[in-house]
């Protein structure tokens, strides 16, 4: 990390300390179920499967909720071994989540075949989107492999004569402060090869080498006022502007794998760090009523990339922010 401005490193300065972090581990639960519209799992004698639920505690009466939903149904059984990528960070289409923490939950289940020889499904939500169906193809997930929930089912437990669980590829400690949640080493890079691999196969296209500036495109929240005069500022330096949601998933990977530079304001399209080369240069710009963030830096630090990043005053609700250019321009004289 290069701290170009000498900001506070806030909830950065853990990530930077050396930390043990426990070895790649799946669970196997026999006649487990998940249950309700955030598919908690749990065991067959009813205590919740905590890999179920990343960074989150039930309480009380959370947990009664969950056996109300068990016992009074509707239920279905589904005599499989079984590995969900469906949880309440992943009911609806989230880019960031669904690579980070769905995702990885596959190599679990390669695992658990590995060592036992037994098929496992995979469960996913039925209304996947493009890029969601496209990662799956890309890890060499077969079609017959799956099991697709549909979105308006009325059942409120699913129950697997196997569930394969796992949340290794992240290490969570709780504290007062905050939690401190560290991404696997050994999972991303698996994650972004297999990716990558799998992108050369299908879609056998090169990268290209650019320089990046991300737009927030159409989102609604923290957005970049002065987008344009960025655009003018960074232009005569070789920089794109890309929009990434306006991308098929290969072409996504393929800017990344190529880019020398890139500068964006935090959000989900950086989750697209996962395949940038070593020595690539990112800027990330956090927002003041956001808050500053380690997800990205982790990414950047285990491809490695050269990271710097800067906070901007949120300027409303929405986390809307002006980038000052005088930012970029020091960003630049030391990664130029």
């Amino acid at each position: 990390m290069r701290n170009l401005w000498q900001l506070p490193l806030q909830r950065l300065e853990i990530y930077c300390q050396p930390f043990q972090r426990p070895g790649g581990y799946f669970k196997v639960s026999p006649h487990a179920s998940c249950n309700g519209s955030d598919w908690i799992g749990m065991e067959r004698h009813f205590a919740v499967i905590e890999e179920s639920i990343p960074f989150r505690l039930l309480s009380k009466s959370d947990y009664f909720s969950l056996l109300k939903q068990h016992f009074r149904g509707p239920s279905q059984a589904i005599d499989r071994h079984a590995c969900t990528l469906i949880d309440y960070l992943n009911t609806r289409p989230n880019y960031f989540h669904w690579f980070l923490d769905a995702l990885p939950r596959i190599f679990a289940a390669e695992s658990y075949k590995q060592l036992t020889g037994s098929d496992v499904s995979i469960v996913i939500p039925e209304n996947l989107r493009p890029w969601q169906w496209d990662s799956l193809r890309y890890l060499g997930v077969q079609e017959s492999q799956l099991i697709q929930v549909p979105a308006a089912s009325p059942v409120r437990s699913w129950s697997f004569a196997q569930l394969v669980t796992t949340f290794s590829h992240r290490h969570i400690r709780r504290s007062a402060t905050g939690h401190f949640d560290a991404f696997s080493p050994d999972s991303i890079q698996t994650l972004a090869n297999r990716l990558l691999t799998g992108v050369d196969q299908i879609e056998g296209t090169a990268p290209a080498t650019h320089r990046l500036y991300v737009s927030r495109g159409h989102a609604t929240l923290r957005r970049v006022q002065n987008e344009d005069e960025i655009i003018d500022f960074l232009c005569p330096y070789g920089f794109k502007r890309v929009c990434l949601d306006e991308l098929p998933l290969h072409q996504q990977i393929k800017l990344f794998q190529g880019a020398t530079h890139v500068i964006s304001a935090h959000g989900g399209a950086l989750t697209n760090l996962l395949y940038v080369s070593p020595g690539c240069q990112v800027l990330e710009i956090f927002q003041t009523g956001h808050g500053i963030r380690p997800d990205f830096f982790q990414l950047a630090a285990l491809r490695g990339a050269d990271y710097s990043f800067y906070e901007a005053t949120s300027l409303n609700k929405e986390n809307e922010i002006v980038i000052p250019i005088g930012v970029l321009r020091t960003f630049l004289d030391s990664s130029l």
